[in-house]
């Protein structure tokens, strides 16, 4: 039996590293099993720990589904911020941003769990979530009225292209498994094409048939590292 999944570092940096493992651990669950369908007891199971280890790290289970959450919105909000300092056209900025957003999403450090479920958690936690979700969607409302201004885009609603593009990979977090088919950055680089064509004043003639033949870009953006004990204000 594993212990912590292997993980050694030096003294200063385990407690983080750890409670990263953790994350990811329990995002993975929560995306297959769903908050009712997962528990801390499984969690510690597979990490090799006991239950009551998991509590140095986090004090509840619905505070470890706000942290994964959390970490969703920072790899959202860090990839909207590189996208903008990238320059180029409105649809090259949305673009980078959701391809480096759902390559991180998809990654094996990614401790991201997409809100579906956003009433097993706290009204407090709710609207901390849903405020940085609406940052992030706002940011990319804006690329495509710059897009649709510089002419890169075709005129349309912002809001339902947004809503169109976040469905789309969002629900990736749910059907993706990392030993399938087609590794994330495919995933990432295909999904995101489509998305792309379905906006552009110059659509490609064709998409990839296969996303495991792509090769596509190593992703522009390192993943955040996951925050230690923020809590909504």
């Amino acid at each position: 039996m594993t212990v912590w999944k292997n993980v050694v570092l030096d003294a200063s940096a385990q407690f983080d590293r750890k409670r990263e493992v953790l994350l990811r651990e329990a995002a993975a669950s929560f995306n297959r099993r769903g908050y009712h369908g997962t528990s801390l007891a499984e969690i510690a199971k597979k990490l090799g720990v006991t239950k009551a280890a998991l509590y140095t790290y986090v004090p509840s289970k619905e505070e470890l589904l706000y942290y994964c959450h959390d970490s969703a919105m920072d790899t959202a909000i860090e990839s909207l911020h590189k996208a903008q300092a990238s320059g180029g056209t409105g649809l090259h900025k949305l673009s980078a941003t959701l391809r480096n957003y759902l390559e991180m999403m998809l990654g094996e450090e990614g401790g991201y769990v997409v809100l579906l479920e956003e009433n097993a958690m706290k009204p407090a936690h709710v609207r901390a979530i849903v405020k940085r979700r609406d940052q992030f969607e706002q940011g990319l409302r804006e690329f495509i009225v710059e897009g649709i201004a510089d002419g890169s885009i075709v005129p349309c609603n912002p809001k339902l292209a947004v809503f169109m593009a976040m469905g789309a990979l969002n629900w990736g977090r749910k059907w993706y498994r990392p030993n399938g088919d087609w590794s994330g950055p495919q995933i990432a680089h295909a999904l995101t094409e489509i998305l792309e064509r379905s906006l552009s004043s110059t659509p490609s003639a064709a998409l990839v048939e296969d996303p495991g033949r792509a090769k596509p870009e190593e992703a522009a953006v390192e993943a955040p590292k996951l925050k230690a004990h923020r809590r909504p204000a």
